[in-house]
């Protein structure tokens, strides 16, 4: 064979594409997995419903500008996710010539600015640890992240989190990148690969901003302050052309808030900068917890790899990981949003997205050795046990749920649906520690991170699957719409205290809220409706008391969303 015939076998069809499938296996597994998932339930309350019901309002209205919600603008978050959703919807709509969308929305549209943030986020991450790290690095980030319970949750979720979390952790890298290549410690390729990083890095903060507020400026000044102080190297606040950088994030920004607060008027842009920002972080009203809070949330939202984290502060102190910069802003970009978001009040697990690329990356160089088997065969099973054990842990845990007679008569009776599901996923994490012990003990280092991830994966496949399709039925509002429609026809409905949107995004019909008693009795007509979940409706609070509510009669009452929602009447007065 001569030259001629052997750069032809080369260039044979679809060698390049099997090259590049072989290379991003893992960010095109988990790629397949959240696909899997997307059509796999509704809308679940709280939030997704008030979500797809702004995308609905917008669409009826025809309007860009601003989300609505019950009829008025709604200012809790800026404008980018519902962009993106409302363009989803419209893009499926089109596709599928409506089939599967009810008034302009379906569930599945409106939950891939998740899924595609987040898997185009796991493609850039193990392009970008490629470029500045390692190949094989690249593969274990990947892995870790993309079986991290809480990213994968919120990856199909219809909340602004995700979203938010993928644009700013995608600015930190890439500022990251741009420092490095500034300061020598990499290679640049090309003239200016180092400015493009940093100009993209702002402008990705800059539509981090337009979908969350300015929270990712914060924690950005905050990390780079931190680093740089750490790096003794506050110039290259200059370098890194932090003045443009301003620029950037301001032409992003502004011209939406500018037309958003003119528009919605002063108390629109009251409630938008100053009420959604500090007040919520300084008087919070909702989710409020200690100030140790986070600790119980990455237990839960980073587990198994969790477990790890004692390990790589050893190796991190111990070895030559704390005179990396790259690692002092990894572990930075974990400490700073921890620490800050531990002094504001109000707190869930969810807002801590950000920083798991960079426990994932940092985790990754903990177990390249291992993975490599590099390392003596005690440290192997010492990485290799914490991971069995972690999984261990989660079979006993679902074998019990799913087994043993535990709880009452009733919650056995409500979990019936689901016992099939908990007990493949124990047979799942059973079958999954049995693999990484035995891995463990024989000193088999490169299988241990890929048969976690793995065993992980299967898991939410069969959770995200079956799982959800059982739970479907007790968390959509399919049920609730076809039952309240006939009811409320023609009618004027209203809704006591903050709507839950799931009770009227399938309805033809608004519900605005009435937050006081005197106030329903003044708006409510003898023929109007009056919507609410029993629990808010059964408390004392807001005027009610136990001979206000004899005064109204139930309709219907019907478990939805995870509660029970009500449709009352007046009762007619007596002769």
């Amino acid at each position: 064979m001569d030259g001629s015939d052997f750069e032809e076998e080369r260039s044979l069809p679809g060698e390049r594409l099997g090259a590049w499938v072989r290379a991003h296996r893992w960010p095109l597994l988990f790629a397949l997995l959240l696909l899997a998932v997307l059509p796999m339930r509704d809308l679940w309350a709280p939030d997704e419903p008030d979500f797809a019901q702004c995308v609905r309002e917008m669409r009826e209205r025809g309007t860009w500008l601003m989300p609505w919600l019950n009829g008025v603008p709604y200012d809790e978050k800026p404008i980018l996710f519902y962009w993106l959703m409302k363009g989803c919807a419209i893009a499926g709509d089109w596709l599928t010539g409506g089939r599967g969308f009810t008034h302009g929305i379906a569930a599945w549209a409106l939950r891939l600015p998740s899924v595609l943030a987040s898997i185009l986020f796991v493609f850039g991450l193990r392009r970008w640890t490629v470029r500045f790290l390692q190949g094989d690095v690249a593969d274990l980030a990947v892995m870790i992240l993309g079986a991290t319970p809480i990213w994968f949750w919120q990856s199909h979720f219809i909340q602004i989190d995700l979203l938010f979390a993928a644009l700013l952790a995608w600015s930190w890298l890439c500022w990251l990148g741009g420092y490095l290549l500034l300061r020598g410690l990499k290679d640049e390729r090309r003239p200016g690969e180092a400015r493009r990083w940093f100009l993209q890095s702002y402008l990705f903060l800059g539509l981090a901003f337009l979908a969350k507020g300015p929270l990712g400026v914060v924690l950005s000044l905050l990390l780079l302050g931190a680093f740089l102080a750490w790096q003794r190297d506050l110039r290259a606040l200059r370098e890194s052309r932090i003045g443009l950088g301003i620029l950037i994030v301001g032409a992003v920004v502004l011209p939406w808030y500018l037309a958003a607060g003119l528009h919605g008027g002063p108390a629109y842009a009251y409630a938008l900068i100053i009420h959604q920002n500090f007040e919520r972080a300084t008087k919070a009203w909702d989710h409020v917890q200690p100030f140790w809070a986070y600790v119980q949330y990455l237990g839960a939202d980073f587990f198994p790899w969790v477990l790890l984290l004692p390990a790589f502060l050893f190796y991190f102190k111990g070895g030559d990981a704390h005179r990396s910069p790259a690692a002092r802003f990894m572990l930075l970009a974990f400490v700073v949003p921890f620490l800050f978001l531990s002094l504001v009040q109000s707190k869930q697990g969810k807002y801590l997205l950000m920083s798991y690329p960079f426990l994932a990356l940092l985790l990754a160089g903990l177990l390249q050795p291992i993975a490599v088997e590099g390392v003596s065969a005690p440290r192997i099973r010492r990485l290799g046990g914490t991971l069995a054990a972690g999984l261990w842990l989660l079979a006993l845990l679902t074998g019990a749920l799913g087994f043993l007679p535990l709880g009452g008569a009733a919650l056995r009776a409500q979990a019936a649906p689901l016992l099939p599901v908990v007990r493949v996923l124990a047979g799942v994490f059973l079958l999954g520690a049995v693999s990484v012990t035995t891995r463990s003990l024989l000193g088999e280092g490169r299988f241990l991170v890929r048969e976690t991830a793995l065993t992980l994966g299967l898991a939410f496949l069969v959770g995200g699957t079956w799982g959800f399709r059982k739970l479907d039925p007790q968390k959509n509002f399919f049920a609730w719409t076809a039952a309240v429609k006939p009811l409320i026809a023609g009618r004027k409905v209203h809704y006591w205290q903050t709507i839950r949107s799931g009770a009227m995004v399938y309805t033809d019909h608004l519900m605005p809220e009435v937050r006081d008693f005197d106030e329903l009795e003044r708006r409510m007509g003898p023929e109007d409706r009056l919507v609410t979940m029993a629990r808010e409706w059964n408390e004392d609070r807001h005027g009610l008391n136990p001979g206000r509510r004899a005064r109204f009669e139930v309709l219907l009452r019907m478990p939805s969303g995870g509660g029970e929602l009500l449709l009352l009447k007046r009762k007619a007065p007596k002769s």
